[in-house]
């Protein structure tokens, strides 16, 4: 079940696929745990930002601010929620659905990526847009291969981003943030994270040749989620980030 508001005002008949991914739009998936959205502040900021730099008039965070009430209020008793906030051409969307987490077992054991012919968009890698075809195909190619995610490459071969989260690396104690791709949110909170329990962290562009190490894959749907079987010392930061909906 998904609920959307548009301008506010609910929205019921099917969403074509064209506006949330093929449009001059930016927008910003979030998750909400017990009522609290996760890095609200820091979504907003990033939506406003984007939406800026493709010249999109900005609503207010007010507007989003009402209508994430509104959307909690249509889910009382689901613990977690995946919320998407979008910002359009004089026009702004809300909409949310309750989040199916992973099964426990993907963070124990890891999942599988596959890496795609897929490229970034050279001037808008960096921003969350409309202009989502490169992912979705990624996406589809790496399903089709049994992989839950999809790296996508930048125009120089280099690998920078995920279909749906952001790539990190670790290897010999240190976690290498993979440049090139978008800004992403949950990525800079494991890299906090990482610091804080002693971990080096660098910035770092890297070929599909030197991947060598774990892969890590950080988004708001996922938090942050192995490639493979994690490495002990790296299992207190999976947990950190581990959906809080597991404890309900």
């Amino acid at each position: 079940m998904r609920r959307v508001l548009l301008r506010g005002e609910p929205f019921l008949e099917p969403l074509p696929e064209g506006f949330l991914y093929h449009g001059l739009s930016v927008f910003t998936t979030l998750r909400a745990e017990r009522g609290q959205v996760l890095w609200l502040e820091e979504h907003l900021h990033r939506l406003r930002r984007h939406a800026s730099v493709l010249g999109l008039p900005y609503p207010g965070d007010g507007v989003f601010l009402e209508d994430l009430e509104a959307l909690k209020g249509a889910f009382p008793h689901e613990p977690c929620l995946r919320l998407r906030f979008t910002v359009g051409e004089g026009v702004w969307l809300s909409e949310a659905r309750p989040f199916a987490p992973l099964p426990l077992a993907a963070y124990r054991e890891g999942v599988r990526v596959h890496l795609t012919p897929y490229r970034v968009h050279p001037d808008l890698a960096r921003l969350k847009t409309g202009n989502y075809l490169p992912y979705r195909l990624a996406l589809r190619e790496a399903q089709g291969q049994g992989a839950l995610e999809g790296l996508l490459r930048d125009a120089e071969g280099y690998v920078v981003d995920g279909s749906r989260t952001s790539p990190l690396l670790y290897r010999e104690g240190v976690l290498y943030l993979l440049e090139g791709g978008l800004e992403g949110i949950t990525r800079e909170k494991v890299a906090e994270a990482a610091r804080e329990l002693g971990f080096r962290v660098e910035r770092v562009r890297l070929r599909p040749e030197a991947l060598r190490g774990h892969l890590l894959l950080a988004g708001s749907g996922v938090g942050l989620l192995p490639v493979g079987p994690p490495p002990g010392e790296v299992l207190p930061l999976v947990q950190a980030f581990l959906p809080a909906c597991y404890t309900e």
